[in-house]
């Protein structure tokens, strides 16, 4: 697997990138893999706080309006992600990226100011359009800047990148409200404030990006190709078993975070509870759990970018998803998510999400088509967003009606069917040339 870089190629430390990326070039990456996900994810910090304060919606109906946030984000990302990425190919990667930016912090600022459900909805629908935008541009960038023998290590740095913008701006963000209150300023104007300087943050990335990232020199069959048929193009590269396959990685992945992210804290909150732990008590240990399942990986994660770089895609993607359905079959298994044996399945679940997210981003940026890449991009995160969906809905069903421990067996037999889709795909077509 292992390939030899092309002296033409800008380094920038270990990673080598493509003839015609600079370092500058190379940086701005780093940074929108630092900020993206934090920017993605905050507002859903901050959303209880916005129902609760803001617009003084009773808490047992918080469930349903923040399940109807979620379906409406995911919708939009389904329908925009995939035109999105078609776009880039058709303008540039630059345009599409600032733009988001600039779309999510109009959604950042419009947000605290909504006085009704259905203007939060509007608001969340602007938001998700921008997140559409980013998403499916910044994954493409990511698979346009390294040189092949480079893309896993590049790949593993973005998620440990991801980790930590996610982490600071979390925590910054979450205690400025307090900071604000404490300063004298009231809770909703604490609120307001708060939710527009993460916006800000989104205005900051559009004009780093503009200035920072490459100005792609379109080709000519890009300017010419209606935006439907790339975005046609985009969904039948999956014709391609590989393609395919990194399109059901993704689903999974995603899947993986929603699941992690909504059930492990609820699964442990109620958990603890029902135990005769104080609620806080319960909500404190379930952020434990949290982080250690979401840190746990990170000082792995640049191991499983080299050895992904050294053995066949595929065959790391089987390991990968191998780990995931263990991880998730023990941790659905689990009697208690706070007692006992959690923490060690805790941290094998968070090594398997983590290879998994890296396994599919690597195949897909090796096997994608350059004069597509942004729609196959776009598909590929449209299947995620997909995942997305189908984690939280069935998911919550199963929490409900079967087991506490229902939506984590659910992806790990989800994973263990994409596990077994490698095999074949490995058996049966080889290794990459």
């Amino acid at each position: 697997m292992t390939q030899a870089h092309d002296p033409a190629g800008t380094r920038l430390g270990y990673i080598w990138l493509q003839p015609g990326v600079t370092r500058l070039n190379g940086w701005t990456l780093l940074y929108v893999l630092f900020v993206s996900i934090g920017l993605l994810v905050f507002l859903n910090f901050q959303q209880p706080y916005v129902l609760e304060v803001m617009l003084d919606i009773p808490s047992d109906r918080h469930g349903r309006v923040v399940a109807q946030m979620a379906l409406v984000h995911e919708l939009v990302l389904i329908g925009f992600v995939g035109p999105f990425g078609a776009l880039a190919d058709r303008i540039g990667r630059r345009k599409v990226l600032t733009a988001g930016y600039l779309i999510m912090a109009t959604g950042y600022m419009a947000y605290p100011f909504a006085e009704s459900v259905t203007m939060l909805t509007a608001f969340r629908m602007i938001f998700a359009l921008g997140a559409a935008a980013i998403i499916s541009t910044f994954t493409t960038v990511l698979t346009d800047y390294p040189q092949e023998q480079s893309r896993g290590k590049l790949v593993a740095l973005g998620s440990i990148l991801n980790a930590i913008g996610l982490a600071l701006l979390a925590g910054i963000g979450g205690q400025m409200i307090m900071w604000l209150q404490d300063g004298g300023i009231s809770p909703v104007g604490a609120g307001r404030i708060a939710i527009v300087a993460i916006g800000l943050v989104g205005v900051v990335s559009a004009l780093l990006v503009w200035l920072g990232l490459r100005g792609e020199t379109l080709r000519l069959e890009h300017a010419k190709i209606p935006l439907p048929q790339l975005i046609r193009e985009g969904f039948a590269a999956a014709k391609s078993p590989r393609i395919a396959l990194a399109y059901a990685a993704a689903f999974i992945a995603r899947g993986d975070v929603v699941v992690v992210g909504m059930y492990l804290s609820l699964w442990a909150t109620r958990q603890g509870v029902e135990t005769g732990m104080e609620p806080a008590m319960a909500q404190s240990k379930a952020g434990i759990m949290m982080a250690i399942v979401s840190v746990s990986p990170l000082p792995l994660a640049a191991l499983f970018g080299i050895l992904n770089d050294r053995i066949d895609r595929v065959t790391f993607l089987i390991i990968a998803t191998g780990v995931a359905t263990f991880g998730y079959l023990a941790f659905g298994s689990l009697d208690s998510p706070l007692f006992g044996i959690a923490i060690p399945v805790g941290i094998a679940l968070g090594c398997g999400q983590v290879a998994s997210i890296i396994a599919g981003q690597t195949l897909i940026g090796q096997e994608a088509d350059p004069r597509i890449a942004g729609s196959t991009l776009g598909a590929f995160n449209a299947f995620g967003a997909l995942g997305t969906l189908v984690g939280s809905v069935m998911g919550g069903y199963l929490f409900d009606t079967w087991s506490y421990g229902g939506p984590f067996i659910m992806m790990g037999f989800a994973s263990l069917l994409v596990m077994l889709g490698a095999i074949w795909v490995r058996l049966r077509y080889g290794t990459a040339r």
